[in-house]
């Protein structure tokens, strides 16, 4: 074992036992304090006989929506006033449609209306996604509390390509954006937003094998694989070493700056994307009260430290913020304790098993390192 992972028995634990009923094989996680990396480890297998690595590419899932949100705001001109203006501004393919008037604040915050819409995603182009968003009707009255999973995130993605796309018409793709503004800025070479086909046999030897329950039995999933591992979503298809997610959040912690001192976003930007703007609202997605900034959930564990979803667990500071993936991963900061976490399991369990897996893992994360 590791140096570092003997210094997290209860980690190891909590892996252990979730190998035991089944719900993954492998675990990738990383923590840090103030910057230094406490534990950047893999535990178990990504395929048979082959070990789970710190370097494994990880799927994230809608843990990499922050991600997508501080790009956007890092491009608007004006944050506060841009956002609340009518997606129609920014798209004009939206004049003709229900969501004309909806804005970015809106979107960001999950209050937007349509969370259940079905993007075609992955089977469908990008084009093709945004143009079946659009078309398709809202489901829920506008300011409704609601999480969307997908839907609206193709539409804030859009945006960023209308954005960068009149200076740079070489690099247009959402994928390439992220890449260009934002992964390869803080050094995270090794994300991206799904894997193009002529980069998987260069990599191969770095993608796990992904689980998913089918009665009660854990079957292998088609999500580690094309369409899946392939097309680019905005809001749930980031991919990569959890370090990188660890890496994400620690520029967070520094209010935007690097641990060399670089700027890569203002503070006052940080600050906006952090702060609670939809607060007290019961989520009729997760059906539970959740708390949102910009892109990011925030400690919401005041509503239920054992109910809620995609909690960061019982002791961290109310200032904490961050997202989890769907049944497989999350990244927070503590800004107060000056904690950072990240993690990623290969098994998609069902919501139930995974929130028992995360409030273990997260618990024994605190136990560990004594906070």
């Amino acid at each position: 074992m590791p140096r570092d992972l003997q210094k997290f028995p209860g980690v190891v634990a909590a892996f252990e036992e979730g190998v035991a009923r089944g719900l993954h094989t492998g675990l990738q996680i990383y923590v840090s304090v103030d910057g230094v990396p406490l534990l950047n480890a893999g535990l178990g297998d990504a395929t048979p006989g082959r070990p789970l690595t710190p370097d494994t590419l990880m799927p994230w899932r809608s843990a990499g929506k922050p991600l997508t949100a501080l790009l956007l705001l890092k491009l608007l001109r004006h944050p506060e006033s841009d956002l609340k203006l009518p997606l129609s501004h920014w798209l004009p393919a939206a004049a003709d449609s229900d969501k004309a008037e909806l804005t970015l604040f809106e979107l960001l915050t999950h209050t937007a209306g349509f969370p259940t819409t079905d993007t075609g995603w992955p089977h469908a182009s990008w084009d093709e996604s945004v143009r079946t968003v659009l078309q398709t009707p809202c489901q829920l009255p506008r300011g409704t509390a609601a999480y969307h999973p997908q839907s609206s995130w193709f539409l804030l993605g859009e945006v960023i390509r209308s954005l960068v796309a009149p200076d740079n018409p070489q690099v247009n793709s959402f994928a390439e954006i992220l890449r260009h503004r934002l992964l390869s800025p803080l050094g995270m070479l090794n994300s991206s937003c799904g894997i193009p086909h002529h980069q998987q046999p260069d990599i191969a030897s770095r993608l796990p094998l992904l689980y998913e329950r089918q009665q009660g039995r854990s079957e292998i999933s088609p999500a580690a694989g094309p369409p899946w591992l392939v097309s680019p979503s905005a809001g749930g298809n980031l991919r990569g070493p959890v370090s990188e997610l660890g890496a994400f959040y620690e520029m967070l912690l520094l209010q935007g700056h690097s641990h060399c001192g670089q700027t890569f976003a203002d503070s006052h930007i940080v600050r906006l994307m952090t702060t609670r703007h939809r607060t007290g609202m019961l989520d009729s997605t997760f059906r539970h009260i959740i708390d949102f900034g910009l892109g990011i959930i925030c400690n919401s564990a005041m509503y239920g430290p054992d109910t809620v979803p995609y909690g960061f667990g019982r002791r961290c500071s109310a200032a904490t913020f961050g997202h989890g993936g769907a049944q497989c991963s999350i990244g927070f900061c503590d800004p107060e304790k000056r904690l950072v976490v990240a993690w990623a399991a290969n098994g998609f369990c069902g919501e139930a098993q995974h929130q028992r897996r995360n409030q273990m893992l997260n618990e024994a994360i605190f136990d560990d390192i004594g906070l």
